[in-house]
């Protein structure tokens, strides 16, 4: 048998999956004669507009040897069976934990690690403040009516993490053994098979309610117990190890915190959990102030994107609503603004963490076939000389939101037109934003130099995508798109560098972005993890 790779194999749209037949004709051969054929990679290729294709890389054996001549065939290339080499951890040495261990949050990684740990045969509880998914998919769609904001079960907390009301990307750029067991997992949770091969994978809020029934039945299954409406207040620290935890049921109001020993902690609890920040530096674990960023939501026809990035009479029934990748240095190159999060066919939603403050984000459900899109255009903010600096500079940004909206959860707007021109807009047209929008000059309230990069930005992104000015309306601000600190850890064991037995995992740690590369964080932890001999 010869082995063979075929790189960029072009299906017609109409034909996606039919990459066998289509192999065989590059190759002038009957499929039959194709072995062992796999898809390593797929995605849509609508580089040339009007002319959208299906682009396969694939695996194959033949009986007979087959050479590339002139254009014929150019993607092909001799290849072996051996698994190409995925980048993993330098660490060698398994990490050392008692046998049982306390998971603080149900978002991506705490969910993985739970789920790994327990797999490997340690005991497990875990703890989120929120609620279960699907009361908390009511809390938040009672909150879009009567505003009554919920601290605990909200868009950015509760069991799924803030992913769960999100677009649901599963791409990543770090493709290693970790992320890949996050793929397979969720393909055994119910998830299409195609999130392993396909380039920019998604799955959408809808069906990633689904897929957090079945990893919690399995946790359960496995002997985790998980522990709903549940906060951490506090941690006891010993000698520089940690030793126990303060819990409180937030679903009972004014009910009693309790103490519990502990003696391995993984906090995994998101990058908008500032209380446990504030929590933590008070008892003396290390933190760091790092660079994160901030800007704009910004909304525009799905219609007019489709025609940008795709052409004219392509059937978007078969490609799937078009995406936006922006980015561009400023003009005076101090700075840069690109996007974040697209979400096509997508709706916008309120997100906050605190009350008296307003920040916004984008999900999407799995059809993506909303006729609006939107997406966060960012603005890089450099990390705070203060430890604090950078989250006091977000809730600044929210509170003045807040305030400008009119205290009822309305997002400040403006069409980029009249942002550029620097004047509030006479009226605002439609959005997907459920509650209410306030014409908003934004250089009245938002940060200078946030709003000057955004303009520039704005100006760069309509010459690559003709109608962004003209047809996009902002709702303010974005401002969580990573945390603006960081959990001090040691980057082989994952633990904190000052705390023993206090391990911090994903974007609340400051070390992950998405929904994958936070799971995988968890998988990592447990891949190496070994239990304490007695």
């Amino acid at each position: 048998m010869f082995t063979y790779r075929y790189r960029e194999l072009s299906v017609a749209l109409a034909k996606k999956g039919k990459y066998r037949e289509a192999l065989a004709k590059e190759l002038r051969l009957h499929p039959e004669e194709i072995f062992n054929l796999q898809v390593e990679r797929f995605s849509l290729d609508s580089r040339r507009k009007g002319d959208a294709k299906w682009s396969y890389n694939v695996i194959f054996d033949l009986k007979r040897e087959v050479r590339a001549t002139g254009n014929h065939a150019k993607g092909l290339v001799a290849a072996t069976r051996d698994k190409e080499h995925l980048e993993t951890d330098p660490q060698k040495n398994t990490v050392a934990m008692p046998g049982h261990v306390d998971v603080i949050g149900a978002g991506p990684s705490g969910l993985w690690a739970a789920l790994h740990l327990l797999r490997k045969g340690f005991a497990v509880d875990l703890y989120e403040q929120g609620k279960c998914v699907e009361e908390r998919f009511r809390d938040i769609r009672r909150f879009f009516v009567d505003r009554n904001f919920n601290a605990y079960s909200n868009v950015l907390f509760g069991e799924g993490g803030a992913g769960a009301f999100s677009d649901g990307k599963l791409n990543t750029r770090t493709r290693n053994l970790f992320v890949e067991q996050v793929l397979h997992d969720m393909v055994e949770f119910g998830v299409d098979e195609s999130v392993v091969t396909f380039a920019k994978p998604h799955i959408g809020t809808d069906r990633l309610v689904l897929l957090l029934r079945e990893l919690r039945a399995e946790i359960a299954k496995l002997g985790g117990k998980i522990h709903f409406s549940t906060a951490l207040e506090d941690i006891e620290i010993k000698d520089g190890r940690i030793a126990a935890i303060q819990l409180r049921d937030v679903s009972t109001q004014n009910s009693q915190a309790n103490w519990k020993p502990c003696e391995a902690l993984v906090l995994a609890v998101g990058h908008s959990a500032r209380s446990i920040y504030e929590m933590l530096h008070a008892r003396g674990v290390a933190l760091e102030s790092k660079a994160f960023a901030m800007g704009v939501r910004v909304e525009h026809p799905q219609a007019l994107i489709n025609m940008r990035q795709l052409g004219l009479n392509v059937d978007t029934k078969l490609t799937g609503s078009a995406e936006y990748f922006l980015a561009t240095p400023t003009l005076n190159k101090t700075s840069s603004a690109y996007s974040f999060c697209m979400c096509p066919g997508g709706v916008l939603v309120p997100c906050a963490s605190e009350t008296g403050t307003l920040a916004t984000n984008g999900m999407s459900y799995s059809r993506r076939n909303g006729p609006f899109a939107n997406g966060a255009i960012a603005v890089p903010i450099a990390a705070s000389e203060k430890l604090f600096g950078g989250l006091e500079f977000q809730r600044k940004i929210e509170s003045d939101a807040y305030a400008v909206g009119g205290k009822s959860y309305a997002a400040p707007a403006q069409t980029i037109k009249a942002f550029l021109a620097h004047r509030e807009d006479k009226s605002l047209p439609k959005s997907t934003y459920p509650c209410g929008l306030v014409q908003s000059n934004l250089w009245d309230w938002m940060d200078k130099t946030i709003c000057k990069s955004l303009a520039e930005g704005f100006q760069n992104f309509d010459k690559k995508i003709p109608g962004f000015i003209e047809e996009g309306l902002i709702v303010a601000p974005e401002t969580r798109t990573s945390s603006p600190l960081r959990m001090s850890r040691n980057n082989e064991t994952l633990e904190s560098v000052n705390t023993k037995g206090l391990f911090v995992l994903g974007e609340g740690a400051g070390y992950s972005g998405g929904i994958v590369t936070s799971a995988a964080d968890g998988v990592r932890l447990a891949h190496y993890a070994k239990k304490e001999s007695l």
